[in-house]
């Protein structure tokens, strides 16, 4: 019988899924992971710097060297948070990294998200913030301190939606990072972090009635020496460059596989992709330290590198928390000609973008290159974030190797199509 149906195109992308090996990138995430975490300042941080300076060196990169520089590390001691009316009782807790140290005591008032409109509906129905303990439900509270701070706010409560009663780590602090003096670089009031189970359980004995809880908050800070990891592939025309970067860091729970070692591992497998290829433009792989704590390690790239990123760079293109095993949109975070040009490749490759985001944030290290007028971008699973973000159960059980091996094909396609400009 003759078959009158139409062949439908192949999606070009679909010509490149042997770009990344994916067990080339599950590989690499397992010998990461073995370092364990990777906080700043951590053994496993340390051992994972060294290990990528050697990869760089193995797949060729040239120039490849750690740039070090100081920045502030924060290390728990002690944090409690107690109800003290109308009954007394203990929550279980988790440092505020970066908040102050110290004891307060106050009344506890939700303010949802933190964010300004929440904070207007409570002053608009007479209600101040001055003095009082803000409970947010938030994974970014960083970005929503500042206001609250501005209330008046004595003191923070964060929670998420971390499933399994799992309590997240968290700072309170983002970019800009106190390049200048890093002791500086931290809140004046104390704040916790704790867990789904525990935030309903405050906002129903909120709901009967005024609750007073005391936060108690130690910590030690002391200076610490990182650094970025560097290496480049040298165009034909070294006049342009493009940057490709991902942050090597981890929270302090956990092994932090989608944040990031699928952004680390994906660096590794486009430096080999690239290492046999003619580009014209040259190719700067960077893995940042100290992401997790503000952005410090891109932060001081641009500052150390900003006359030349200025003359030479195309563009700066940002891997972090790539490809988790749950659903999510595709979303792209970008502006201007990049975006529009990004949005072109994918679309004639057959790659669907579910949503775009303007740098409006500093979620990663695309920023500073954004601050300091450098074309930026990032793709990645938004929304919704993983659920076990910033937790010990953030595996590589959760994460599919395949689909973050497409994801890196993808990458390869914009950063070919980019030498071509």
């Amino acid at each position: 019988m003759k078959n009158n149906h139409k062949l439908t195109s192949i999606p070009k992308i679909f010509e490149m899924q042997q770009v990344i090996d994916p067990k080339f990138l599950k590989d690499e995430i397992e010998k990461i992971s073995s370092f364990g975490n990777r906080w700043v300042g951590s053994e496993g941080e340390k051992s994972t710097r060294r290990y990528l300076f050697k990869r760089f060196q193995e797949l060729g990169l040239e120039d490849v060297e750690i740039e070090e520089f100081d920045c502030l590390r924060y290390t728990p001691k002690h944090s409690k948070l107690s109800v003290e009316t109308p009954l007394q009782e203990t929550i279980p807790c988790f440092p505020l990294e970066y908040s102050g140290d110290g004891v307060v005591k106050g009344e506890i008032v939700y303010v949802a998200d933190g964010s300004e409109e929440s904070i207007r509906a409570l002053k608009d129905l007479g209600y101040s913030l001055e003095g009082k303990i803000a409970l947010l439900l938030s994974d970014t509270p960083a970005f929503r301190i500042p206001k609250l701070l501005e209330e008046g706010v004595a003191g923070f409560v964060v929670a998420t939606d971390a499933p399994e009663d799992l309590i997240p780590a968290l700072a309170a602090k983002t970019y800009p990072p106190e390049l200048e003096d890093p002791m500086r670089w931290r809140l004046t009031v104390p704040g916790v972090i704790i867990s789904r189970k525990s935030l309903h359980r405050l906002l129903s004995l909120m709901s009967v009635g005024k609750v007073i809880v005391e936060i108690r908050h130690e910590s030690e800070y002391s200076i610490e020496k990182t650094g970025n990891v560097i290496g480049i592939l040298k165009g034909l025309e070294e006049e342009k460059m493009i940057v490709v970067g991902a942050h090597y860091d981890s929270q302090i729970k956990g092994i932090g596989v989608w944040d990031n070692l699928t952004g680390t591992s994906l660096l590794l497998a486009l430096a080999q992709f690239f290492r046999s290829k003619r580009l014209k433009k040259s190719l700067v792989f960077i893995a940042f330290g100290a992401e997790e704590i503000g952005l410090w390690g891109s932060t001081v790239y641009v500052e150390n590198h900003l006359d030349e990123l200025k003359e030479k760079c195309l563009c700066m293109l940002c891997m972090d928390a790539v490809s988790s095993a749950y659903p999510a949109e595709r979303s792209l975070w970008s502006e201007g000609w990049l975006k529009d040009f990004i949005m072109k490749v994918c679309e004639e490759n057959g790659v669907s973008i579910e949503n775009t985001h303007r740098l409006n944030l500093s979620y990663s290290d695309y920023y500073p290159f954004k601050v300091k007028g450098i074309p930026s971008a990032m793709l990645w699973e938004y929304p919704p974030v993983n659920p076990y973000y910033h937790t010990e159960k953030d595996t590589i059980r959760y994460v599919d190797v395949n689909k973050l091996a497409f994801m890196g094909a993808v990458y390869a396609k914009i950063i070919s199509s980019l030498d071509e400009l």
